[in-house]
């Protein structure tokens, strides 16, 4: 028995040799280096301090060839070997290979384990709970020997290198490569796709990353891009007829651009500090809104300034900033610098996956200079246009003749003026009373114009100009009055809490949680238009519904909360599959309309 164990051996290893001897005669055909290709892969952009995380070798292999198993049952063959060298504070806790292939050798009538295609090692780790956030490497070897049907190569090693993102503890992640890392692959092994890139959605992982390829310098300007880009979200609507109003209405002597770009300086000045401070503190962008005082104010300013433009009276700078500003004309620009900075408060909310992001980046590196620059590039993206929208809308007075018609201009705005103080009440009234006040407020304006406004009637342009608007008011505030009747909606919306998330993932149910404020207008958005459509209704059964009012944000609840699912502002739904893992792709920050809310629905639906 021993003896023809031995033999096996020894023809075995006779043959193997054999083979080696023949694949160095044809080496230059082929090297082992081109037969495969290994890929680092991620199941995270970033591991928090403390946690265990996963990653994994993508190993794909060119048609016609093939790598020795891990732990092939020939004692000649060469085994593939994953060897780690992890930096300070990572232990490897386990390395899996993917199931083996098998086949039967008819020459030495025995089988052999090997691996084809594409499949993956998934590696699994853990982090120390003192690691400080940064980039760490992982180095590594990765050591087969690659045959075909006829001939093995020689035994050959690839470097393999993971850059581990850590994170500060309990930090959310956005996930990455789910096909790879689900139960259901790791079982598997193998699929017969090529290997997917790595991919980042939103968040701090996309900032970090952005700034590591491109340098700050290029990173400012695509922020700034960024902030340009918040001009597409509607919660910067408010500051397009506020700000027509303002410089379109009040009698600025020259100097026009240089008050817009005080009055955009301003917005910037204030979303610039907001932002800072809401990333290093952890509390969400645009909280300034929770208090009824802010919103009161704001909607005051908008009254004072409409009595200004009836002629009621004229507002001026306080004298002691007119003596500090060093005259008349430099008040001006004191006056457009002080409402920026009130617009500024105006604009905190505005939030988008690049915002959010920034604010993960930012609480990250804990650098408040640097923050503050990279809001302030943000912030000015998002009032660049405001600065031709000012300047233009404040030539409206140096037109020629324009003492004849103006009179009836400044009126006008006074009327959109009152529209927006009523708009900015919206977070302390009910629903009911809002709609009636807007209504009354449109239909009332554009009434009085119509019926008892003469000024500008000379001008026979101006005056055909001021009819259609005014009548435009009117028929608009008729249109908007919608009384509030109970939602005939199937959605059941309940409070957040840990139970019914437990009690979906024990029914295999999946979640969608809206973080939502009193004082946020998207939020009313989304509830009155979005969230009512018939279109949500097929999933009503699908999907459990919770809510968690983030109106005050103090309590230690609410920091838990925000923490536990890393909300930077509101509005923000999250879906989480039935496994109870969040569909961080589809992850909505803003208003959306029930075509595309219902896609991220059956994302969350579709298995992996």
């Amino acid at each position: 028995m021993r003896g023809k164990k031995t033999d096996l051996i020894v023809l075995g290893t006779s043959i193997c040799v054999l083979v080696l001897l023949l694949s160095f005669a044809i080496s230059s055909a082929i090297t082992p280096e081109e037969i495969i290709r290994i890929k680092p892969l991620y199941s995270a952009d970033r591991i928090p301090a403390g946690s265990e995380f996963k990653l994994a070798i993508g190993m794909e292999l060119i048609p016609g060839w093939h790598v020795n198993s891990n732990s092939p049952s020939t004692e000649f063959a060469i085994p593939t070997v994953v060897r780690l060298d992890p930096p300070p504070g990572v232990k490897i806790k386990d390395i899996k290979f993917p199931p083996a292939e098998e086949k039967l050798l008819p020459s030495i009538g025995a089988k052999t384990e090997f691996y084809s295609g594409t499949s993956y090692i998934i590696i699994t780790g853990e982090t120390g709970r003192d690691m400080k956030p940064g980039t760490y490497r992982l180095k590594g070897t990765f050591s087969y020997q690659g045959c075909s049907e006829n001939i093995c190569l020689p035994p050959a090693d690839k470097e393999i290198t993971f850059d581990l993102r850590i994170a500060p503890h309990g930090m959310l992640v956005q996930a990455l490569n789910a096909r790879i890392f689900s139960p259901q692959e790791k079982e598997t092994g193998t699929v017969a796709s090529p290997l997917p890139a790595a991919s980042s959605g939103p968040g701090g992982g996309m900032v970090s990353e952005m700034i590591a390829e491109k340098g700050l310098f290029l990173s400012l300007l695509l922020i700034f891009i960024g902030g340009l880009a918040l001009n597409l979200t509607p919660c910067v609507y408010p500051l397009i007829p506020v700000t027509m109003s303002y410089f379109g209405g009040m009698e600025h002597r020259g100097r026009g651009l240089v008050n817009a770009a005080a009055y955009v300086s301003g917005i910037v000045i204030t979303y610039s500090i907001l932002g800072t401070i809401a990333a290093l503190s952890g509390k969400m962008l645009g909280t300034q809104l929770t208090s009824p005082i802010v919103s009161l104010f704001i909607a005051a300013v908008m009254v004072l300034l409409a009595l200004s433009m009836f002629g009621l009276y004229e507002i001026r700078v306080p004298r002691f900033i007119m003596n500090l500003a060093g005259g008349e004309a430099r008040s001006g620009i004191a006056g457009a610098l002080l409402m920026g900075i009130t617009m500024g408060i105006v604009a905190a909310p505005c939030i988008g996956p690049f915002v959010v992001g920034l604010l993960t980046y930012v609480a990250v590196v804990g650098d408040p200079f640097r923050g503050f620059i990279m809001f302030f590039f943000l912030a000015l993206g998002l009032g660049f246009p405001y600065l031709f929208l000012a300047f233009f809308s404040g030539r409206i007075s140096a037109l020629p003749r324009s003492g004849e018609w103006m009179i009836g201009v400044r009126r006008i705005f006074g009327f959109v003026l009152i529209v927006m103080a009523v708009y900015f009440l919206d977070p302390l009234i009910s629903k009911d009373v809002y709609n009636l006040l807007f209504s009354i407020s449109l239909v009332a304006g554009g009434t009085w114009l119509i019926v008892f406004d003469h000024s500008g009637e000379k001008a026979r342009g101006f005056h055909i100009f001021k009819s259609l608007f005014a009548l435009g008011m009117v028929i608009l505030g008729v249109w908007l009055y919608q009384p509030a009747v109970k939602s005939t909606s199937m959605i059941h919306w309940q409070p957040y809490s840990d139970k019914l998330i437990e009690k979906a993932q024990r029914e295999g149910k999946p979640v969608i949680i809206d973080f939502y404020a009193d004082w946020c207008i998207p939020c009313k958005e989304l509830d009155y238009k979005t969230f009512k459509s018939p279109l949500l209704e097929k999933y009503a059964g699908s999907f459990v519904f919770l809510k968690v009012d983030l109106t005050q944000d103090k309590s230690e609840s609410a920091r838990k909360i925000k923490k536990q699912y890393d909300i930077k502002g509101v509005p923000t739904v999250i879906f989480i599959r039935p496994d109870g893992t969040e569909n961080r792709g589809v992850r909505l920050t803003g208003f959306e309309n029930a075509g595309g809310f219902v896609k991220r629905m059956e994302s969350t639906l579709r298995p992996g």
